[in-house]
């Protein structure tokens, strides 16, 4: 919950933030209980499976902020990850990636072995542009040398 109630709060956007567990909802639905700084109906939680999820054509997103999910599912599923954000993200909207952890090479997870030449693989290059790319400036410290910015913009 805490990157939905930045986002709300830095950006000022509505802001909708997914995912499958319970538990997940109920902790962050807490933490926003708990954080006077955000204005009331600003930030939402939903239960729901990321891969299932849709919106009419006009609700379409303008910014999706993925950190450390598509390095969660398995590399099989990335395909439909793709498919996901191409179909979530309005033309004109964008796409932020905190790619982390980027390690060596492994076949066990989560998480599991990414690069960013693995995204452009599943979004499809003549579908985005790559307006940012960068290593984060402000990170915790056991993640530094570990994570890397792409913001990309729907066409």
């Amino acid at each position: 919950g805490y990157d939905a109630v930045f986002i709300a709060t830095t950006l000022g956007l509505d802001t909708l933030a997914v995912d499958i567990s319970p538990t997940a909802v109920k902790a962050a639905n807490a933490f926003l209980a708990s954080s006077p700084t955000v204005s009331p109906g600003k930030v939402a939680f939903q239960e729901a499976d990321f891969f299932t999820f849709s919106v009419e054509d006009d609700q379409r997103f303008d910014l999706i902020y993925d950190y450390t999910f598509f390095v969660a599912i398995p590399p099989t599923r990335r395909a439909d990850w793709g498919r996901q954000m191409n179909t979530l993200v309005k033309p004109g909207g964008f796409l932020i990636t905190l790619i982390y952890p980027l390690n060596p090479k492994r076949d066990d997870g989560p998480p599991f072995f990414v690069e960013k030449s693995h995204y452009i693989d599943v979004l499809g290059e003549s579908n985005w542009e790559r307006v940012i790319e960068k290593v984060p400036e402000n990170s915790i410290e056991s993640h530094f040398g570990y994570e890397f910015l792409v913001v990309w913009k729907k066409l």
